[in-house]
């Protein structure tokens, strides 16, 4: 699979030589025997999940690593993330671990296969910009399952067009009309979709049923958007916790408070989504 991931690449013009620099292929060797020193492979997958992500604490923040022109370019950063390149790469890493393979290509292969839409990176609209459609998009893969239904979730209606609403402040829609259009209409078939959230003030009855290594997806009252922040969820002593990229704090980090608290101090964020590994995905 990976292989015909990274044909596609070329096929696009998205694999230019030096994807992964120096200095991302040797964190890689270092992520490897990390690996091999704690026996990942072996571990469930929610365990591998912050296993890695562990490994990942306290690297710095950084904001709008994988840029933002029309052409669009398969970005392999190791050193820096937001909330949603830690996620990523995470993910990325405990798949290709999952699958045995301590490859570049491997893991750029799972790169891709989560950060664009059927993982194929052709422009800047194939990439997985809003978190609710990547989800869903995950759950079409067979590499999430979203169980925020089942934990008890209620419908979640937002009214997604912050892109295109805004295309002024995203270079690769602002030059090109074309983009937009098709930035338009992936908000459209967001809007047609059935979603669930928890809200924030009943994630404290839920937590129970949160797993360690299931990605939390926070729902937001900004207009025009769906979430605001993700990250995963780690169990301790019965309390879940957020393992994220901060901006506020300016690395990763573990939460200090549990995820139900660290919620209720922020009065944009309105609740969660929650996504799980599957046996076929992890």
């Amino acid at each position: 699979m990976y292989w015909i991931v990274l044909i596609g690449l070329l096929l696009a013009g998205a694999w230019k030589g030096g994807m992964v620099g120096e200095a991302d292929r040797e964190m890689l060797g270092r992520f490897w025997q990390y690996a091999e020193e704690r026996e990942l492979a072996g571990l469930p997958a929610g365990e591998r999940v912050v296993g890695w992500g562990g490994f990942l604490e306290g690297m710095p923040y950084g904001g709008g690593t994988l840029g933002d022109t029309p052409e669009e370019r398969v970005v392999v950063n190791l050193r820096a993330f937001d909330c949603v390149t830690f996620v990523e790469n995470v993910l990325a890493l405990a798949l290709t671990e999952g699958c045995g393979e301590r490859t570049e290509e491997a893991f750029v292969g799972q790169l891709v296969r989560l950060r664009y839409r059927d993982g194929e990176a052709w422009d800047y609209a194939s990439r997985l910009h809003y978190s609710s459609d990547w989800l869903a998009e995950m759950v079409r893969a067979g590499i999430l399952e979203d169980v925020t239904c089942g934990l008890g979730g209620e419908r979640y209606a937002p009214e997604v067009n912050f892109m295109t609403a805004h295309a002024e402040a995203y270079p690769a829609l602002k030059v090109c009309g074309a983009l937009r259009e098709k930035m338009r209409m992936v908000e459209d078939s967001i809007r047609a979709r059935t979603y669930y959230y928890i809200p924030k003030e009943r994630v404290e009855e839920v937590a129970a049923q949160i797993k360690t290594g299931d990605v939390i997806l926070i729902t937001t009252t900004v207009e025009g958007l769906d979430t605001s922040h993700l990250g995963f969820a780690v169990v301790e002593d019965g309390e879940v916790y957020l393992l994220h990229a901060s901006s506020e704090r300016g690395r990763v980090v573990l939460s200090e408070e549990p995820l139900a608290a660290y919620l209720a101090g922020n009065r944009t964020q309105s609740g969660i989504m929650v996504g799980r590994l599957t046996n076929r995905g992890g």
